[in-house]
């Protein structure tokens, strides 16, 4: 009898190594122009192998067995196709939360969380425990945010998209957000609420992409995050004239108003806050970009 071939009968050849698949998927995301193929690479393989970026550069060279290979396959398949990043990972991190990331919501952007540092700093001027309102709470991510950061006690939610209120009401059960109210805002927003109802703070990152601009999108935005949440109609403003204009009569006195904006909206968003007479200390701020993208207004003074 011949002896049997070195490593055992039958066996088949061992698979890649980790390192090397991140090699590979690499290269693939190069040719195909991605901007940051080596971190992309990373974060792909991690999430086709339920593993941590960091897990997986601890453990480089263990190797891949088929099935896990053909599921990094298919998720660079859909990345190469033009899907989100963080829909392929199925989370995207804001501040200190982790929240499901799909199709049913926009994925929160870094300038957001910006936004939520200038709500922190003018809640520092607060004693008093405050009730916000968040205008197109989207996946959560800022009401959310704002709860678990004690920055709000309670949180009331509008949005239009049935399917954004799903994933927000999702996140808001894995964060524990006890205070959050979600309510859908057909056929306006303001019906929404109570009579009488008011808030210490109202915040909203809305839909501000002109109706033209739309179109221009990057086609991994415009093709993959739901239109109703980036479309602000002919000039970008639909919403935000909307917000802007019964925001004084829902706001308490010394409450706050806070809006992102597009970075070319400042003098268009200054001029509808300047026209309500009960709004004061209107301001529009630069991004860390130096980009003007953030609005504020307030209700009488804070002291």
């Amino acid at each position: 009898m011949s002896d049997p071939p070195p490593g055992g009968a039958g066996r088949r050849p061992a698979g890649p190594t980790r390192r090397e698949i991140v090699q590979g998927v690499r290269r693939e995301l190069e040719l195909a122009g991605l901007e940051a193929p080596r971190v992309e690479a990373e974060r792909l393989v991690a999430a086709a192998l339920s593993l941590s970026v960091s897990e997986l550069g601890v453990a480089g060279g263990e190797r891949v067995d088929p099935g896990a290979a053909a599921d990094v396959a298919r998720a660079v398949s859909r990345r190469l196709e033009g899907q989100p990043l963080q829909h392929i990972e199925g989370t995207v991190d804001f501040r200190r939360v982790r929240l499901v990331s799909d199709g049913r919501a926009l994925i929160p952007r870094p300038e957001t969380e910006q936004l939520l540092d200038l709500v922190a700093a003018w809640r520092r001027g607060r004693s008093a425990p405050v009730e916000a309102l968040d205008i197109g709470v989207g996946s959560g991510a800022i009401a959310i945010a704002l709860l678990d950061e004690g920055i709000a006690g309670r949180v009331v939610g509008l949005d239009v998209s049935e399917e954004a209120l799903d994933q927000a009401r999702e996140n808001a059960r894995r964060a524990d957000a006890g205070g959050l109210e979600l309510r859908p805002c057909r056929p306006d927003i303001w019906s929404a609420l109570a009579t009488g109802e008011s808030f210490d703070l109202i915040i909203s990152n809305p839909p501000y992409v002109t109706t033209p601009g739309w179109t221009g999108l990057d086609p991994v935005v415009r093709d993959h995050e739901p239109r109703v949440a980036l479309d602000g109609g002919e000039d970008g403003l639909d919403v935000i004239r909307a917000v802007v204009s019964g925001a004084a009569a829902r706001l308490r006195e010394g409450g706050a108003l806070f809006l992102e904006i597009g970075m070319s909206q400042g003098p268009a968003v200054m001029a509808l806050l300047e026209a309500e007479p009960i709004l004061t200390d209107c301001r529009v701020r630069a991004d860390l970009a130096g980009r003007p993208r953030f609005a504020s207004a307030r209700k009488g003074n804070s002291d």
